[in-house]
């Protein structure tokens, strides 16, 4: 029996070269990771020293948040999504929309695919830069009701964004053609 596919976006970011040795090291599954540029040895060459031999086992393919297409390449095939990748920038541009929009349209475009691929299951990582800026600073219990108001930087307004914007996707899609979405 084939092993069920799972494709991680932006493995060469920490977090999701992190989730994707994981499931390497699980060995259940077969593992495509996106990256922006398979011929950058700037990226690629830590991956391989990081994952040694584990790398061989790994598809590595081209894929843009700002591309649809290319997302939906990434997916064709694909049971499972683990959407990590999303701008996350050690100073905040002087234009927020920098790092929404790649957030947001890069969430947007990842769920199009899983969509349309048929995924049975999506994970995005999102943020406590989601829920934590409610406005109410003497708050310290959150749940699924709580949301960071959009007057935050624009981290917090792009993962808020991006994961309000995943929900009201999934909802929106036919009960019978939905994927079950997790965000951690």
């Amino acid at each position: 029996m084939e092993r069920p596919l799972v494709v991680i976006t932006g493995i060469s970011g920490f977090l999701g070269s992190q989730v994707c040795h994981t499931f390497l090291k699980h060995g259940g599954y077969r593992v495509r990771g996106t990256v922006r540029d398979t011929k950058n040895p700037k990226k690629i060459e830590p991956l391989k020293k990081a994952f040694g031999e584990l790398f061989d086992q790994l598809e590595l393919v081209e894929a843009d948040l700002m591309n649809p297409e290319s997302l939906m390449k990434a997916c064709e095939g694909a049971e499972y999504l683990v959407h990590t990748a999303s701008p996350f920038p050690l100073d905040m541009p002087k234009n927020e929309e920098e790092v929404i929009k790649p957030a947001v349209e890069g969430t947007m475009s990842a769920l199009k695919a899983a969509h349309a691929a048929g995924v049975k299951r999506v994970v995005i990582t999102s943020s406590s830069a989601a829920i934590m800026e409610t406005g109410n600073p003497t708050q310290t219990t959150f749940t699924e009701e709580d949301w960071s108001h959009l007057k935050s930087n624009a981290y917090f307004k792009s993962k808020t964004m991006a994961e309000l914007a995943a929900w009201d996707y999934q909802k929106s899609l036919p009960a019978d053609k939905t994927f079950e979405l997790v965000t951690i």
